[in-house]
């Protein structure tokens, strides 16, 4: 049977049973007139091509409806095989008869015993090949059943270790609570560590409604919220109970099909952490009130010196003028040091006045173009910068978000102490820009004295000048203001040294959105 199973697998056993059905229709047609000779009448030579005939639908029929059936495709061969097997044993049975005795009609019983057998045959297949289908999708559905079970038991295994991970995670969750909540805000899992500070413990809530633990504004608080979460909006909020605050934050639980079937719930006690909070607003309010207090103080101390100053300045005017060429070498000397000290106390106080004002008097920001306010500093300094022979360049600078007037006192300082400590040698200054991010570095960099490491810090606390002797003279204030100027632009300041080699003052300044170099 290996050849004929071989060509049904080439030619299928469907096209098979349909072209031997086909074959015996047309043999029925053209039997009645095909000129042999005939030891029968006519008419049962007819009834012969009508059985011929019926046998031929039959398999056709059969044959055609095969897809239709409940069997499967790769058992179509199986029908066809035993059509064919029936014809080969109807045929075999005859040859032996014939060869033993005489058949008295040898033509018709060739002609009608096969087809018969093909229709018998073809019925016993179709009945193997519904078996085998059927053994075949039992295999197939014990198969999916053992592949879901497996699949099942593992995600019951899944389920059973991410529970306990949980319950774990729950049960160890510090100074707070961890709750599972379904859809009718039932707690299912419960566990934490932060049940101390109040009156009921972790499985009192197991199993519990929201409704059947909480009462009053408490309920209504968290039970809104919950339901918030159910429609897949996460929360987060506050609520005081039994004397402490507790903070919950809620998220939706959602399937495959994106639907909310549970609430993950995490709250913690922050009683402690709210008290430092309102401890750490009102030291900020006191401090934002002391400072206020010291700035009002410092604009009142040093606008009332300058009165008395005033006086000291007229009246030493009125000694030198009266009184003057009577003074000695000494005398004069004296009366030196008293002008350069009234001087320098105005100076401070001015000083003193600006650093009071850097936050209550300053502008809104805005953007600024340093390139604008780099030249009006340069004019402003234009009779210092010819008798000092300084030689001031500037790379191209940016526009940036700040004060423009505190800007222009923040460069005018910077240059001023370039060209006041430049040494013997006549000043040399340049200013480069670089962005980094959302900010500029801006520096000054002069070929001056330089400072000593030791001095780097310091130099920016008020009333620290650079150097304390008598070649430089300063109030010590400027620096100060330019430190106080950028930190309210919300950068920093800083110097690189070395005596001798000059320095180089940076600070950052916030960029414009959007703007480059």
């Amino acid at each position: 049977m290996k050849p004929l199973t071989g060509i049904l697998s080439i030619i299928g056993g469907r096209r098979a049973i349909l072209g031997l059905g086909s074959a015996y229709i047309i043999l029925s047609v053209i039997w009645p007139f095909a000129s042999i000779p005939r030891p029968t009448p006519l008419e049962e030579e007819l009834i012969i091509s009508v059985l011929i005939g019926g046998t031929g639908i039959t398999l056709f029929y059969w044959s055609y409806r095969l897809p239709q059936t409940e069997i499967r495709p790769e058992f179509f061969d199986t029908v066809a095989i035993w059509c064919f097997r029936a014809i080969g044993v109807m045929v075999s049975i005859l040859v032996v008869i014939a060869l033993v005795a005489e058949l008295n009609d040898p033509a018709h019983n060739f002609l009608i015993l096969p087809a018969l057998a093909a229709v018998a045959g073809t019925g016993a297949g179709r009945h193997d090949a519904r078996a085998k289908t059927r053994t075949f999708t039992l295999k197939q559905r014990n198969r999916e059943l053992q592949e879901t079970q497996a699949e099942l038991e593992e995600t019951v295994a899944r389920l059973e270790e991410s529970e306990q991970r949980y319950r774990t995670l729950a049960e160890n969750f510090p100074n707070g609570g961890v709750a599972l909540l379904d859809d009718e805000l039932r707690h299912t899992i419960v566990g934490g560590q932060g049940f101390e500070s109040v009156d009921f413990v972790a499985a009192d809530l197991q199993g519990e409604e929201v409704q059947e633990v909480y009462s009053g504004e408490i309920l209504e608080t968290i039970e809104s919220h919950y339901r918030t979460t159910l429609a897949g909006e996460p929360t987060s909020f506050e609520v005081t109970m039994q004397g402490r605050v507790f903070e919950f934050r809620t998220h939706p639980l959602t399937d495959d099909d994106g639907d909310v079937y549970a609430i993950l719930a995490m709250s913690q006690d922050i009683t402690e952490r709210k008290q430092y909070e309102e401890k750490l607003e009102q030291l900020v309010a006191d401090l934002e009130e002391s400072n206020e207090r010291l700035e009002q103080f410092a604009y009142a101390a040093s606008h009332d010196l300058q009165e008395p100053l005033r006086m000291v300045s007229t009246y030493l005017q009125l000694i030198e003028r009266r009184y003057g060429d009577e003074l000695d070498e000494e005398g004069e000397e004296f009366f030196e040091y008293a002008v350069d000290g009234a001087e320098r106390m105005r100076s401070m106080i001015d000083g003193l006045l600006q650093y009071s004002r850097i936050e209550t008097m300053g502008n809104e920001f805005e953007p600024v173009d340093l390139d604008v306010v780099f030249d009006d500093v340069c004019e402003d300094l234009r009779v210092t910068i010819e008798e000092s022979g300084a030689e001031i360049t500037t790379d191209r600078l940016p526009r940036v978000e700040g004060d423009e007037n505190q800007l222009r006192q923040l460069f005018q300082n910077l240059l001023s102490n370039a060209i006041k400590y430049s040494g013997e040698e006549p000043p040399k200054i340049h200013v480069t820009a670089e962005q980094n991010g959302e900010e500029w570095i801006v520096s000054v960099i002069d070929q001056g004295i330089g400072i000593d490491s030791d001095n780097q810090e310091q130099i920016f606390e008020v009333f620290e000048g650079l150097h304390g002797d008598g070649d430089y003279v300063g109030t010590g204030i400027g620096l100060a203001v330019c430190e106080r100027i950028v930190e309210r632009h919300e950068g920093e300041i800083w110097v690189e040294s070395e005596p001798g080699e000059g320095s180089t003052f940076s600070f950052t300044l916030p960029a414009v959105a959007g703007s480059g170099a």
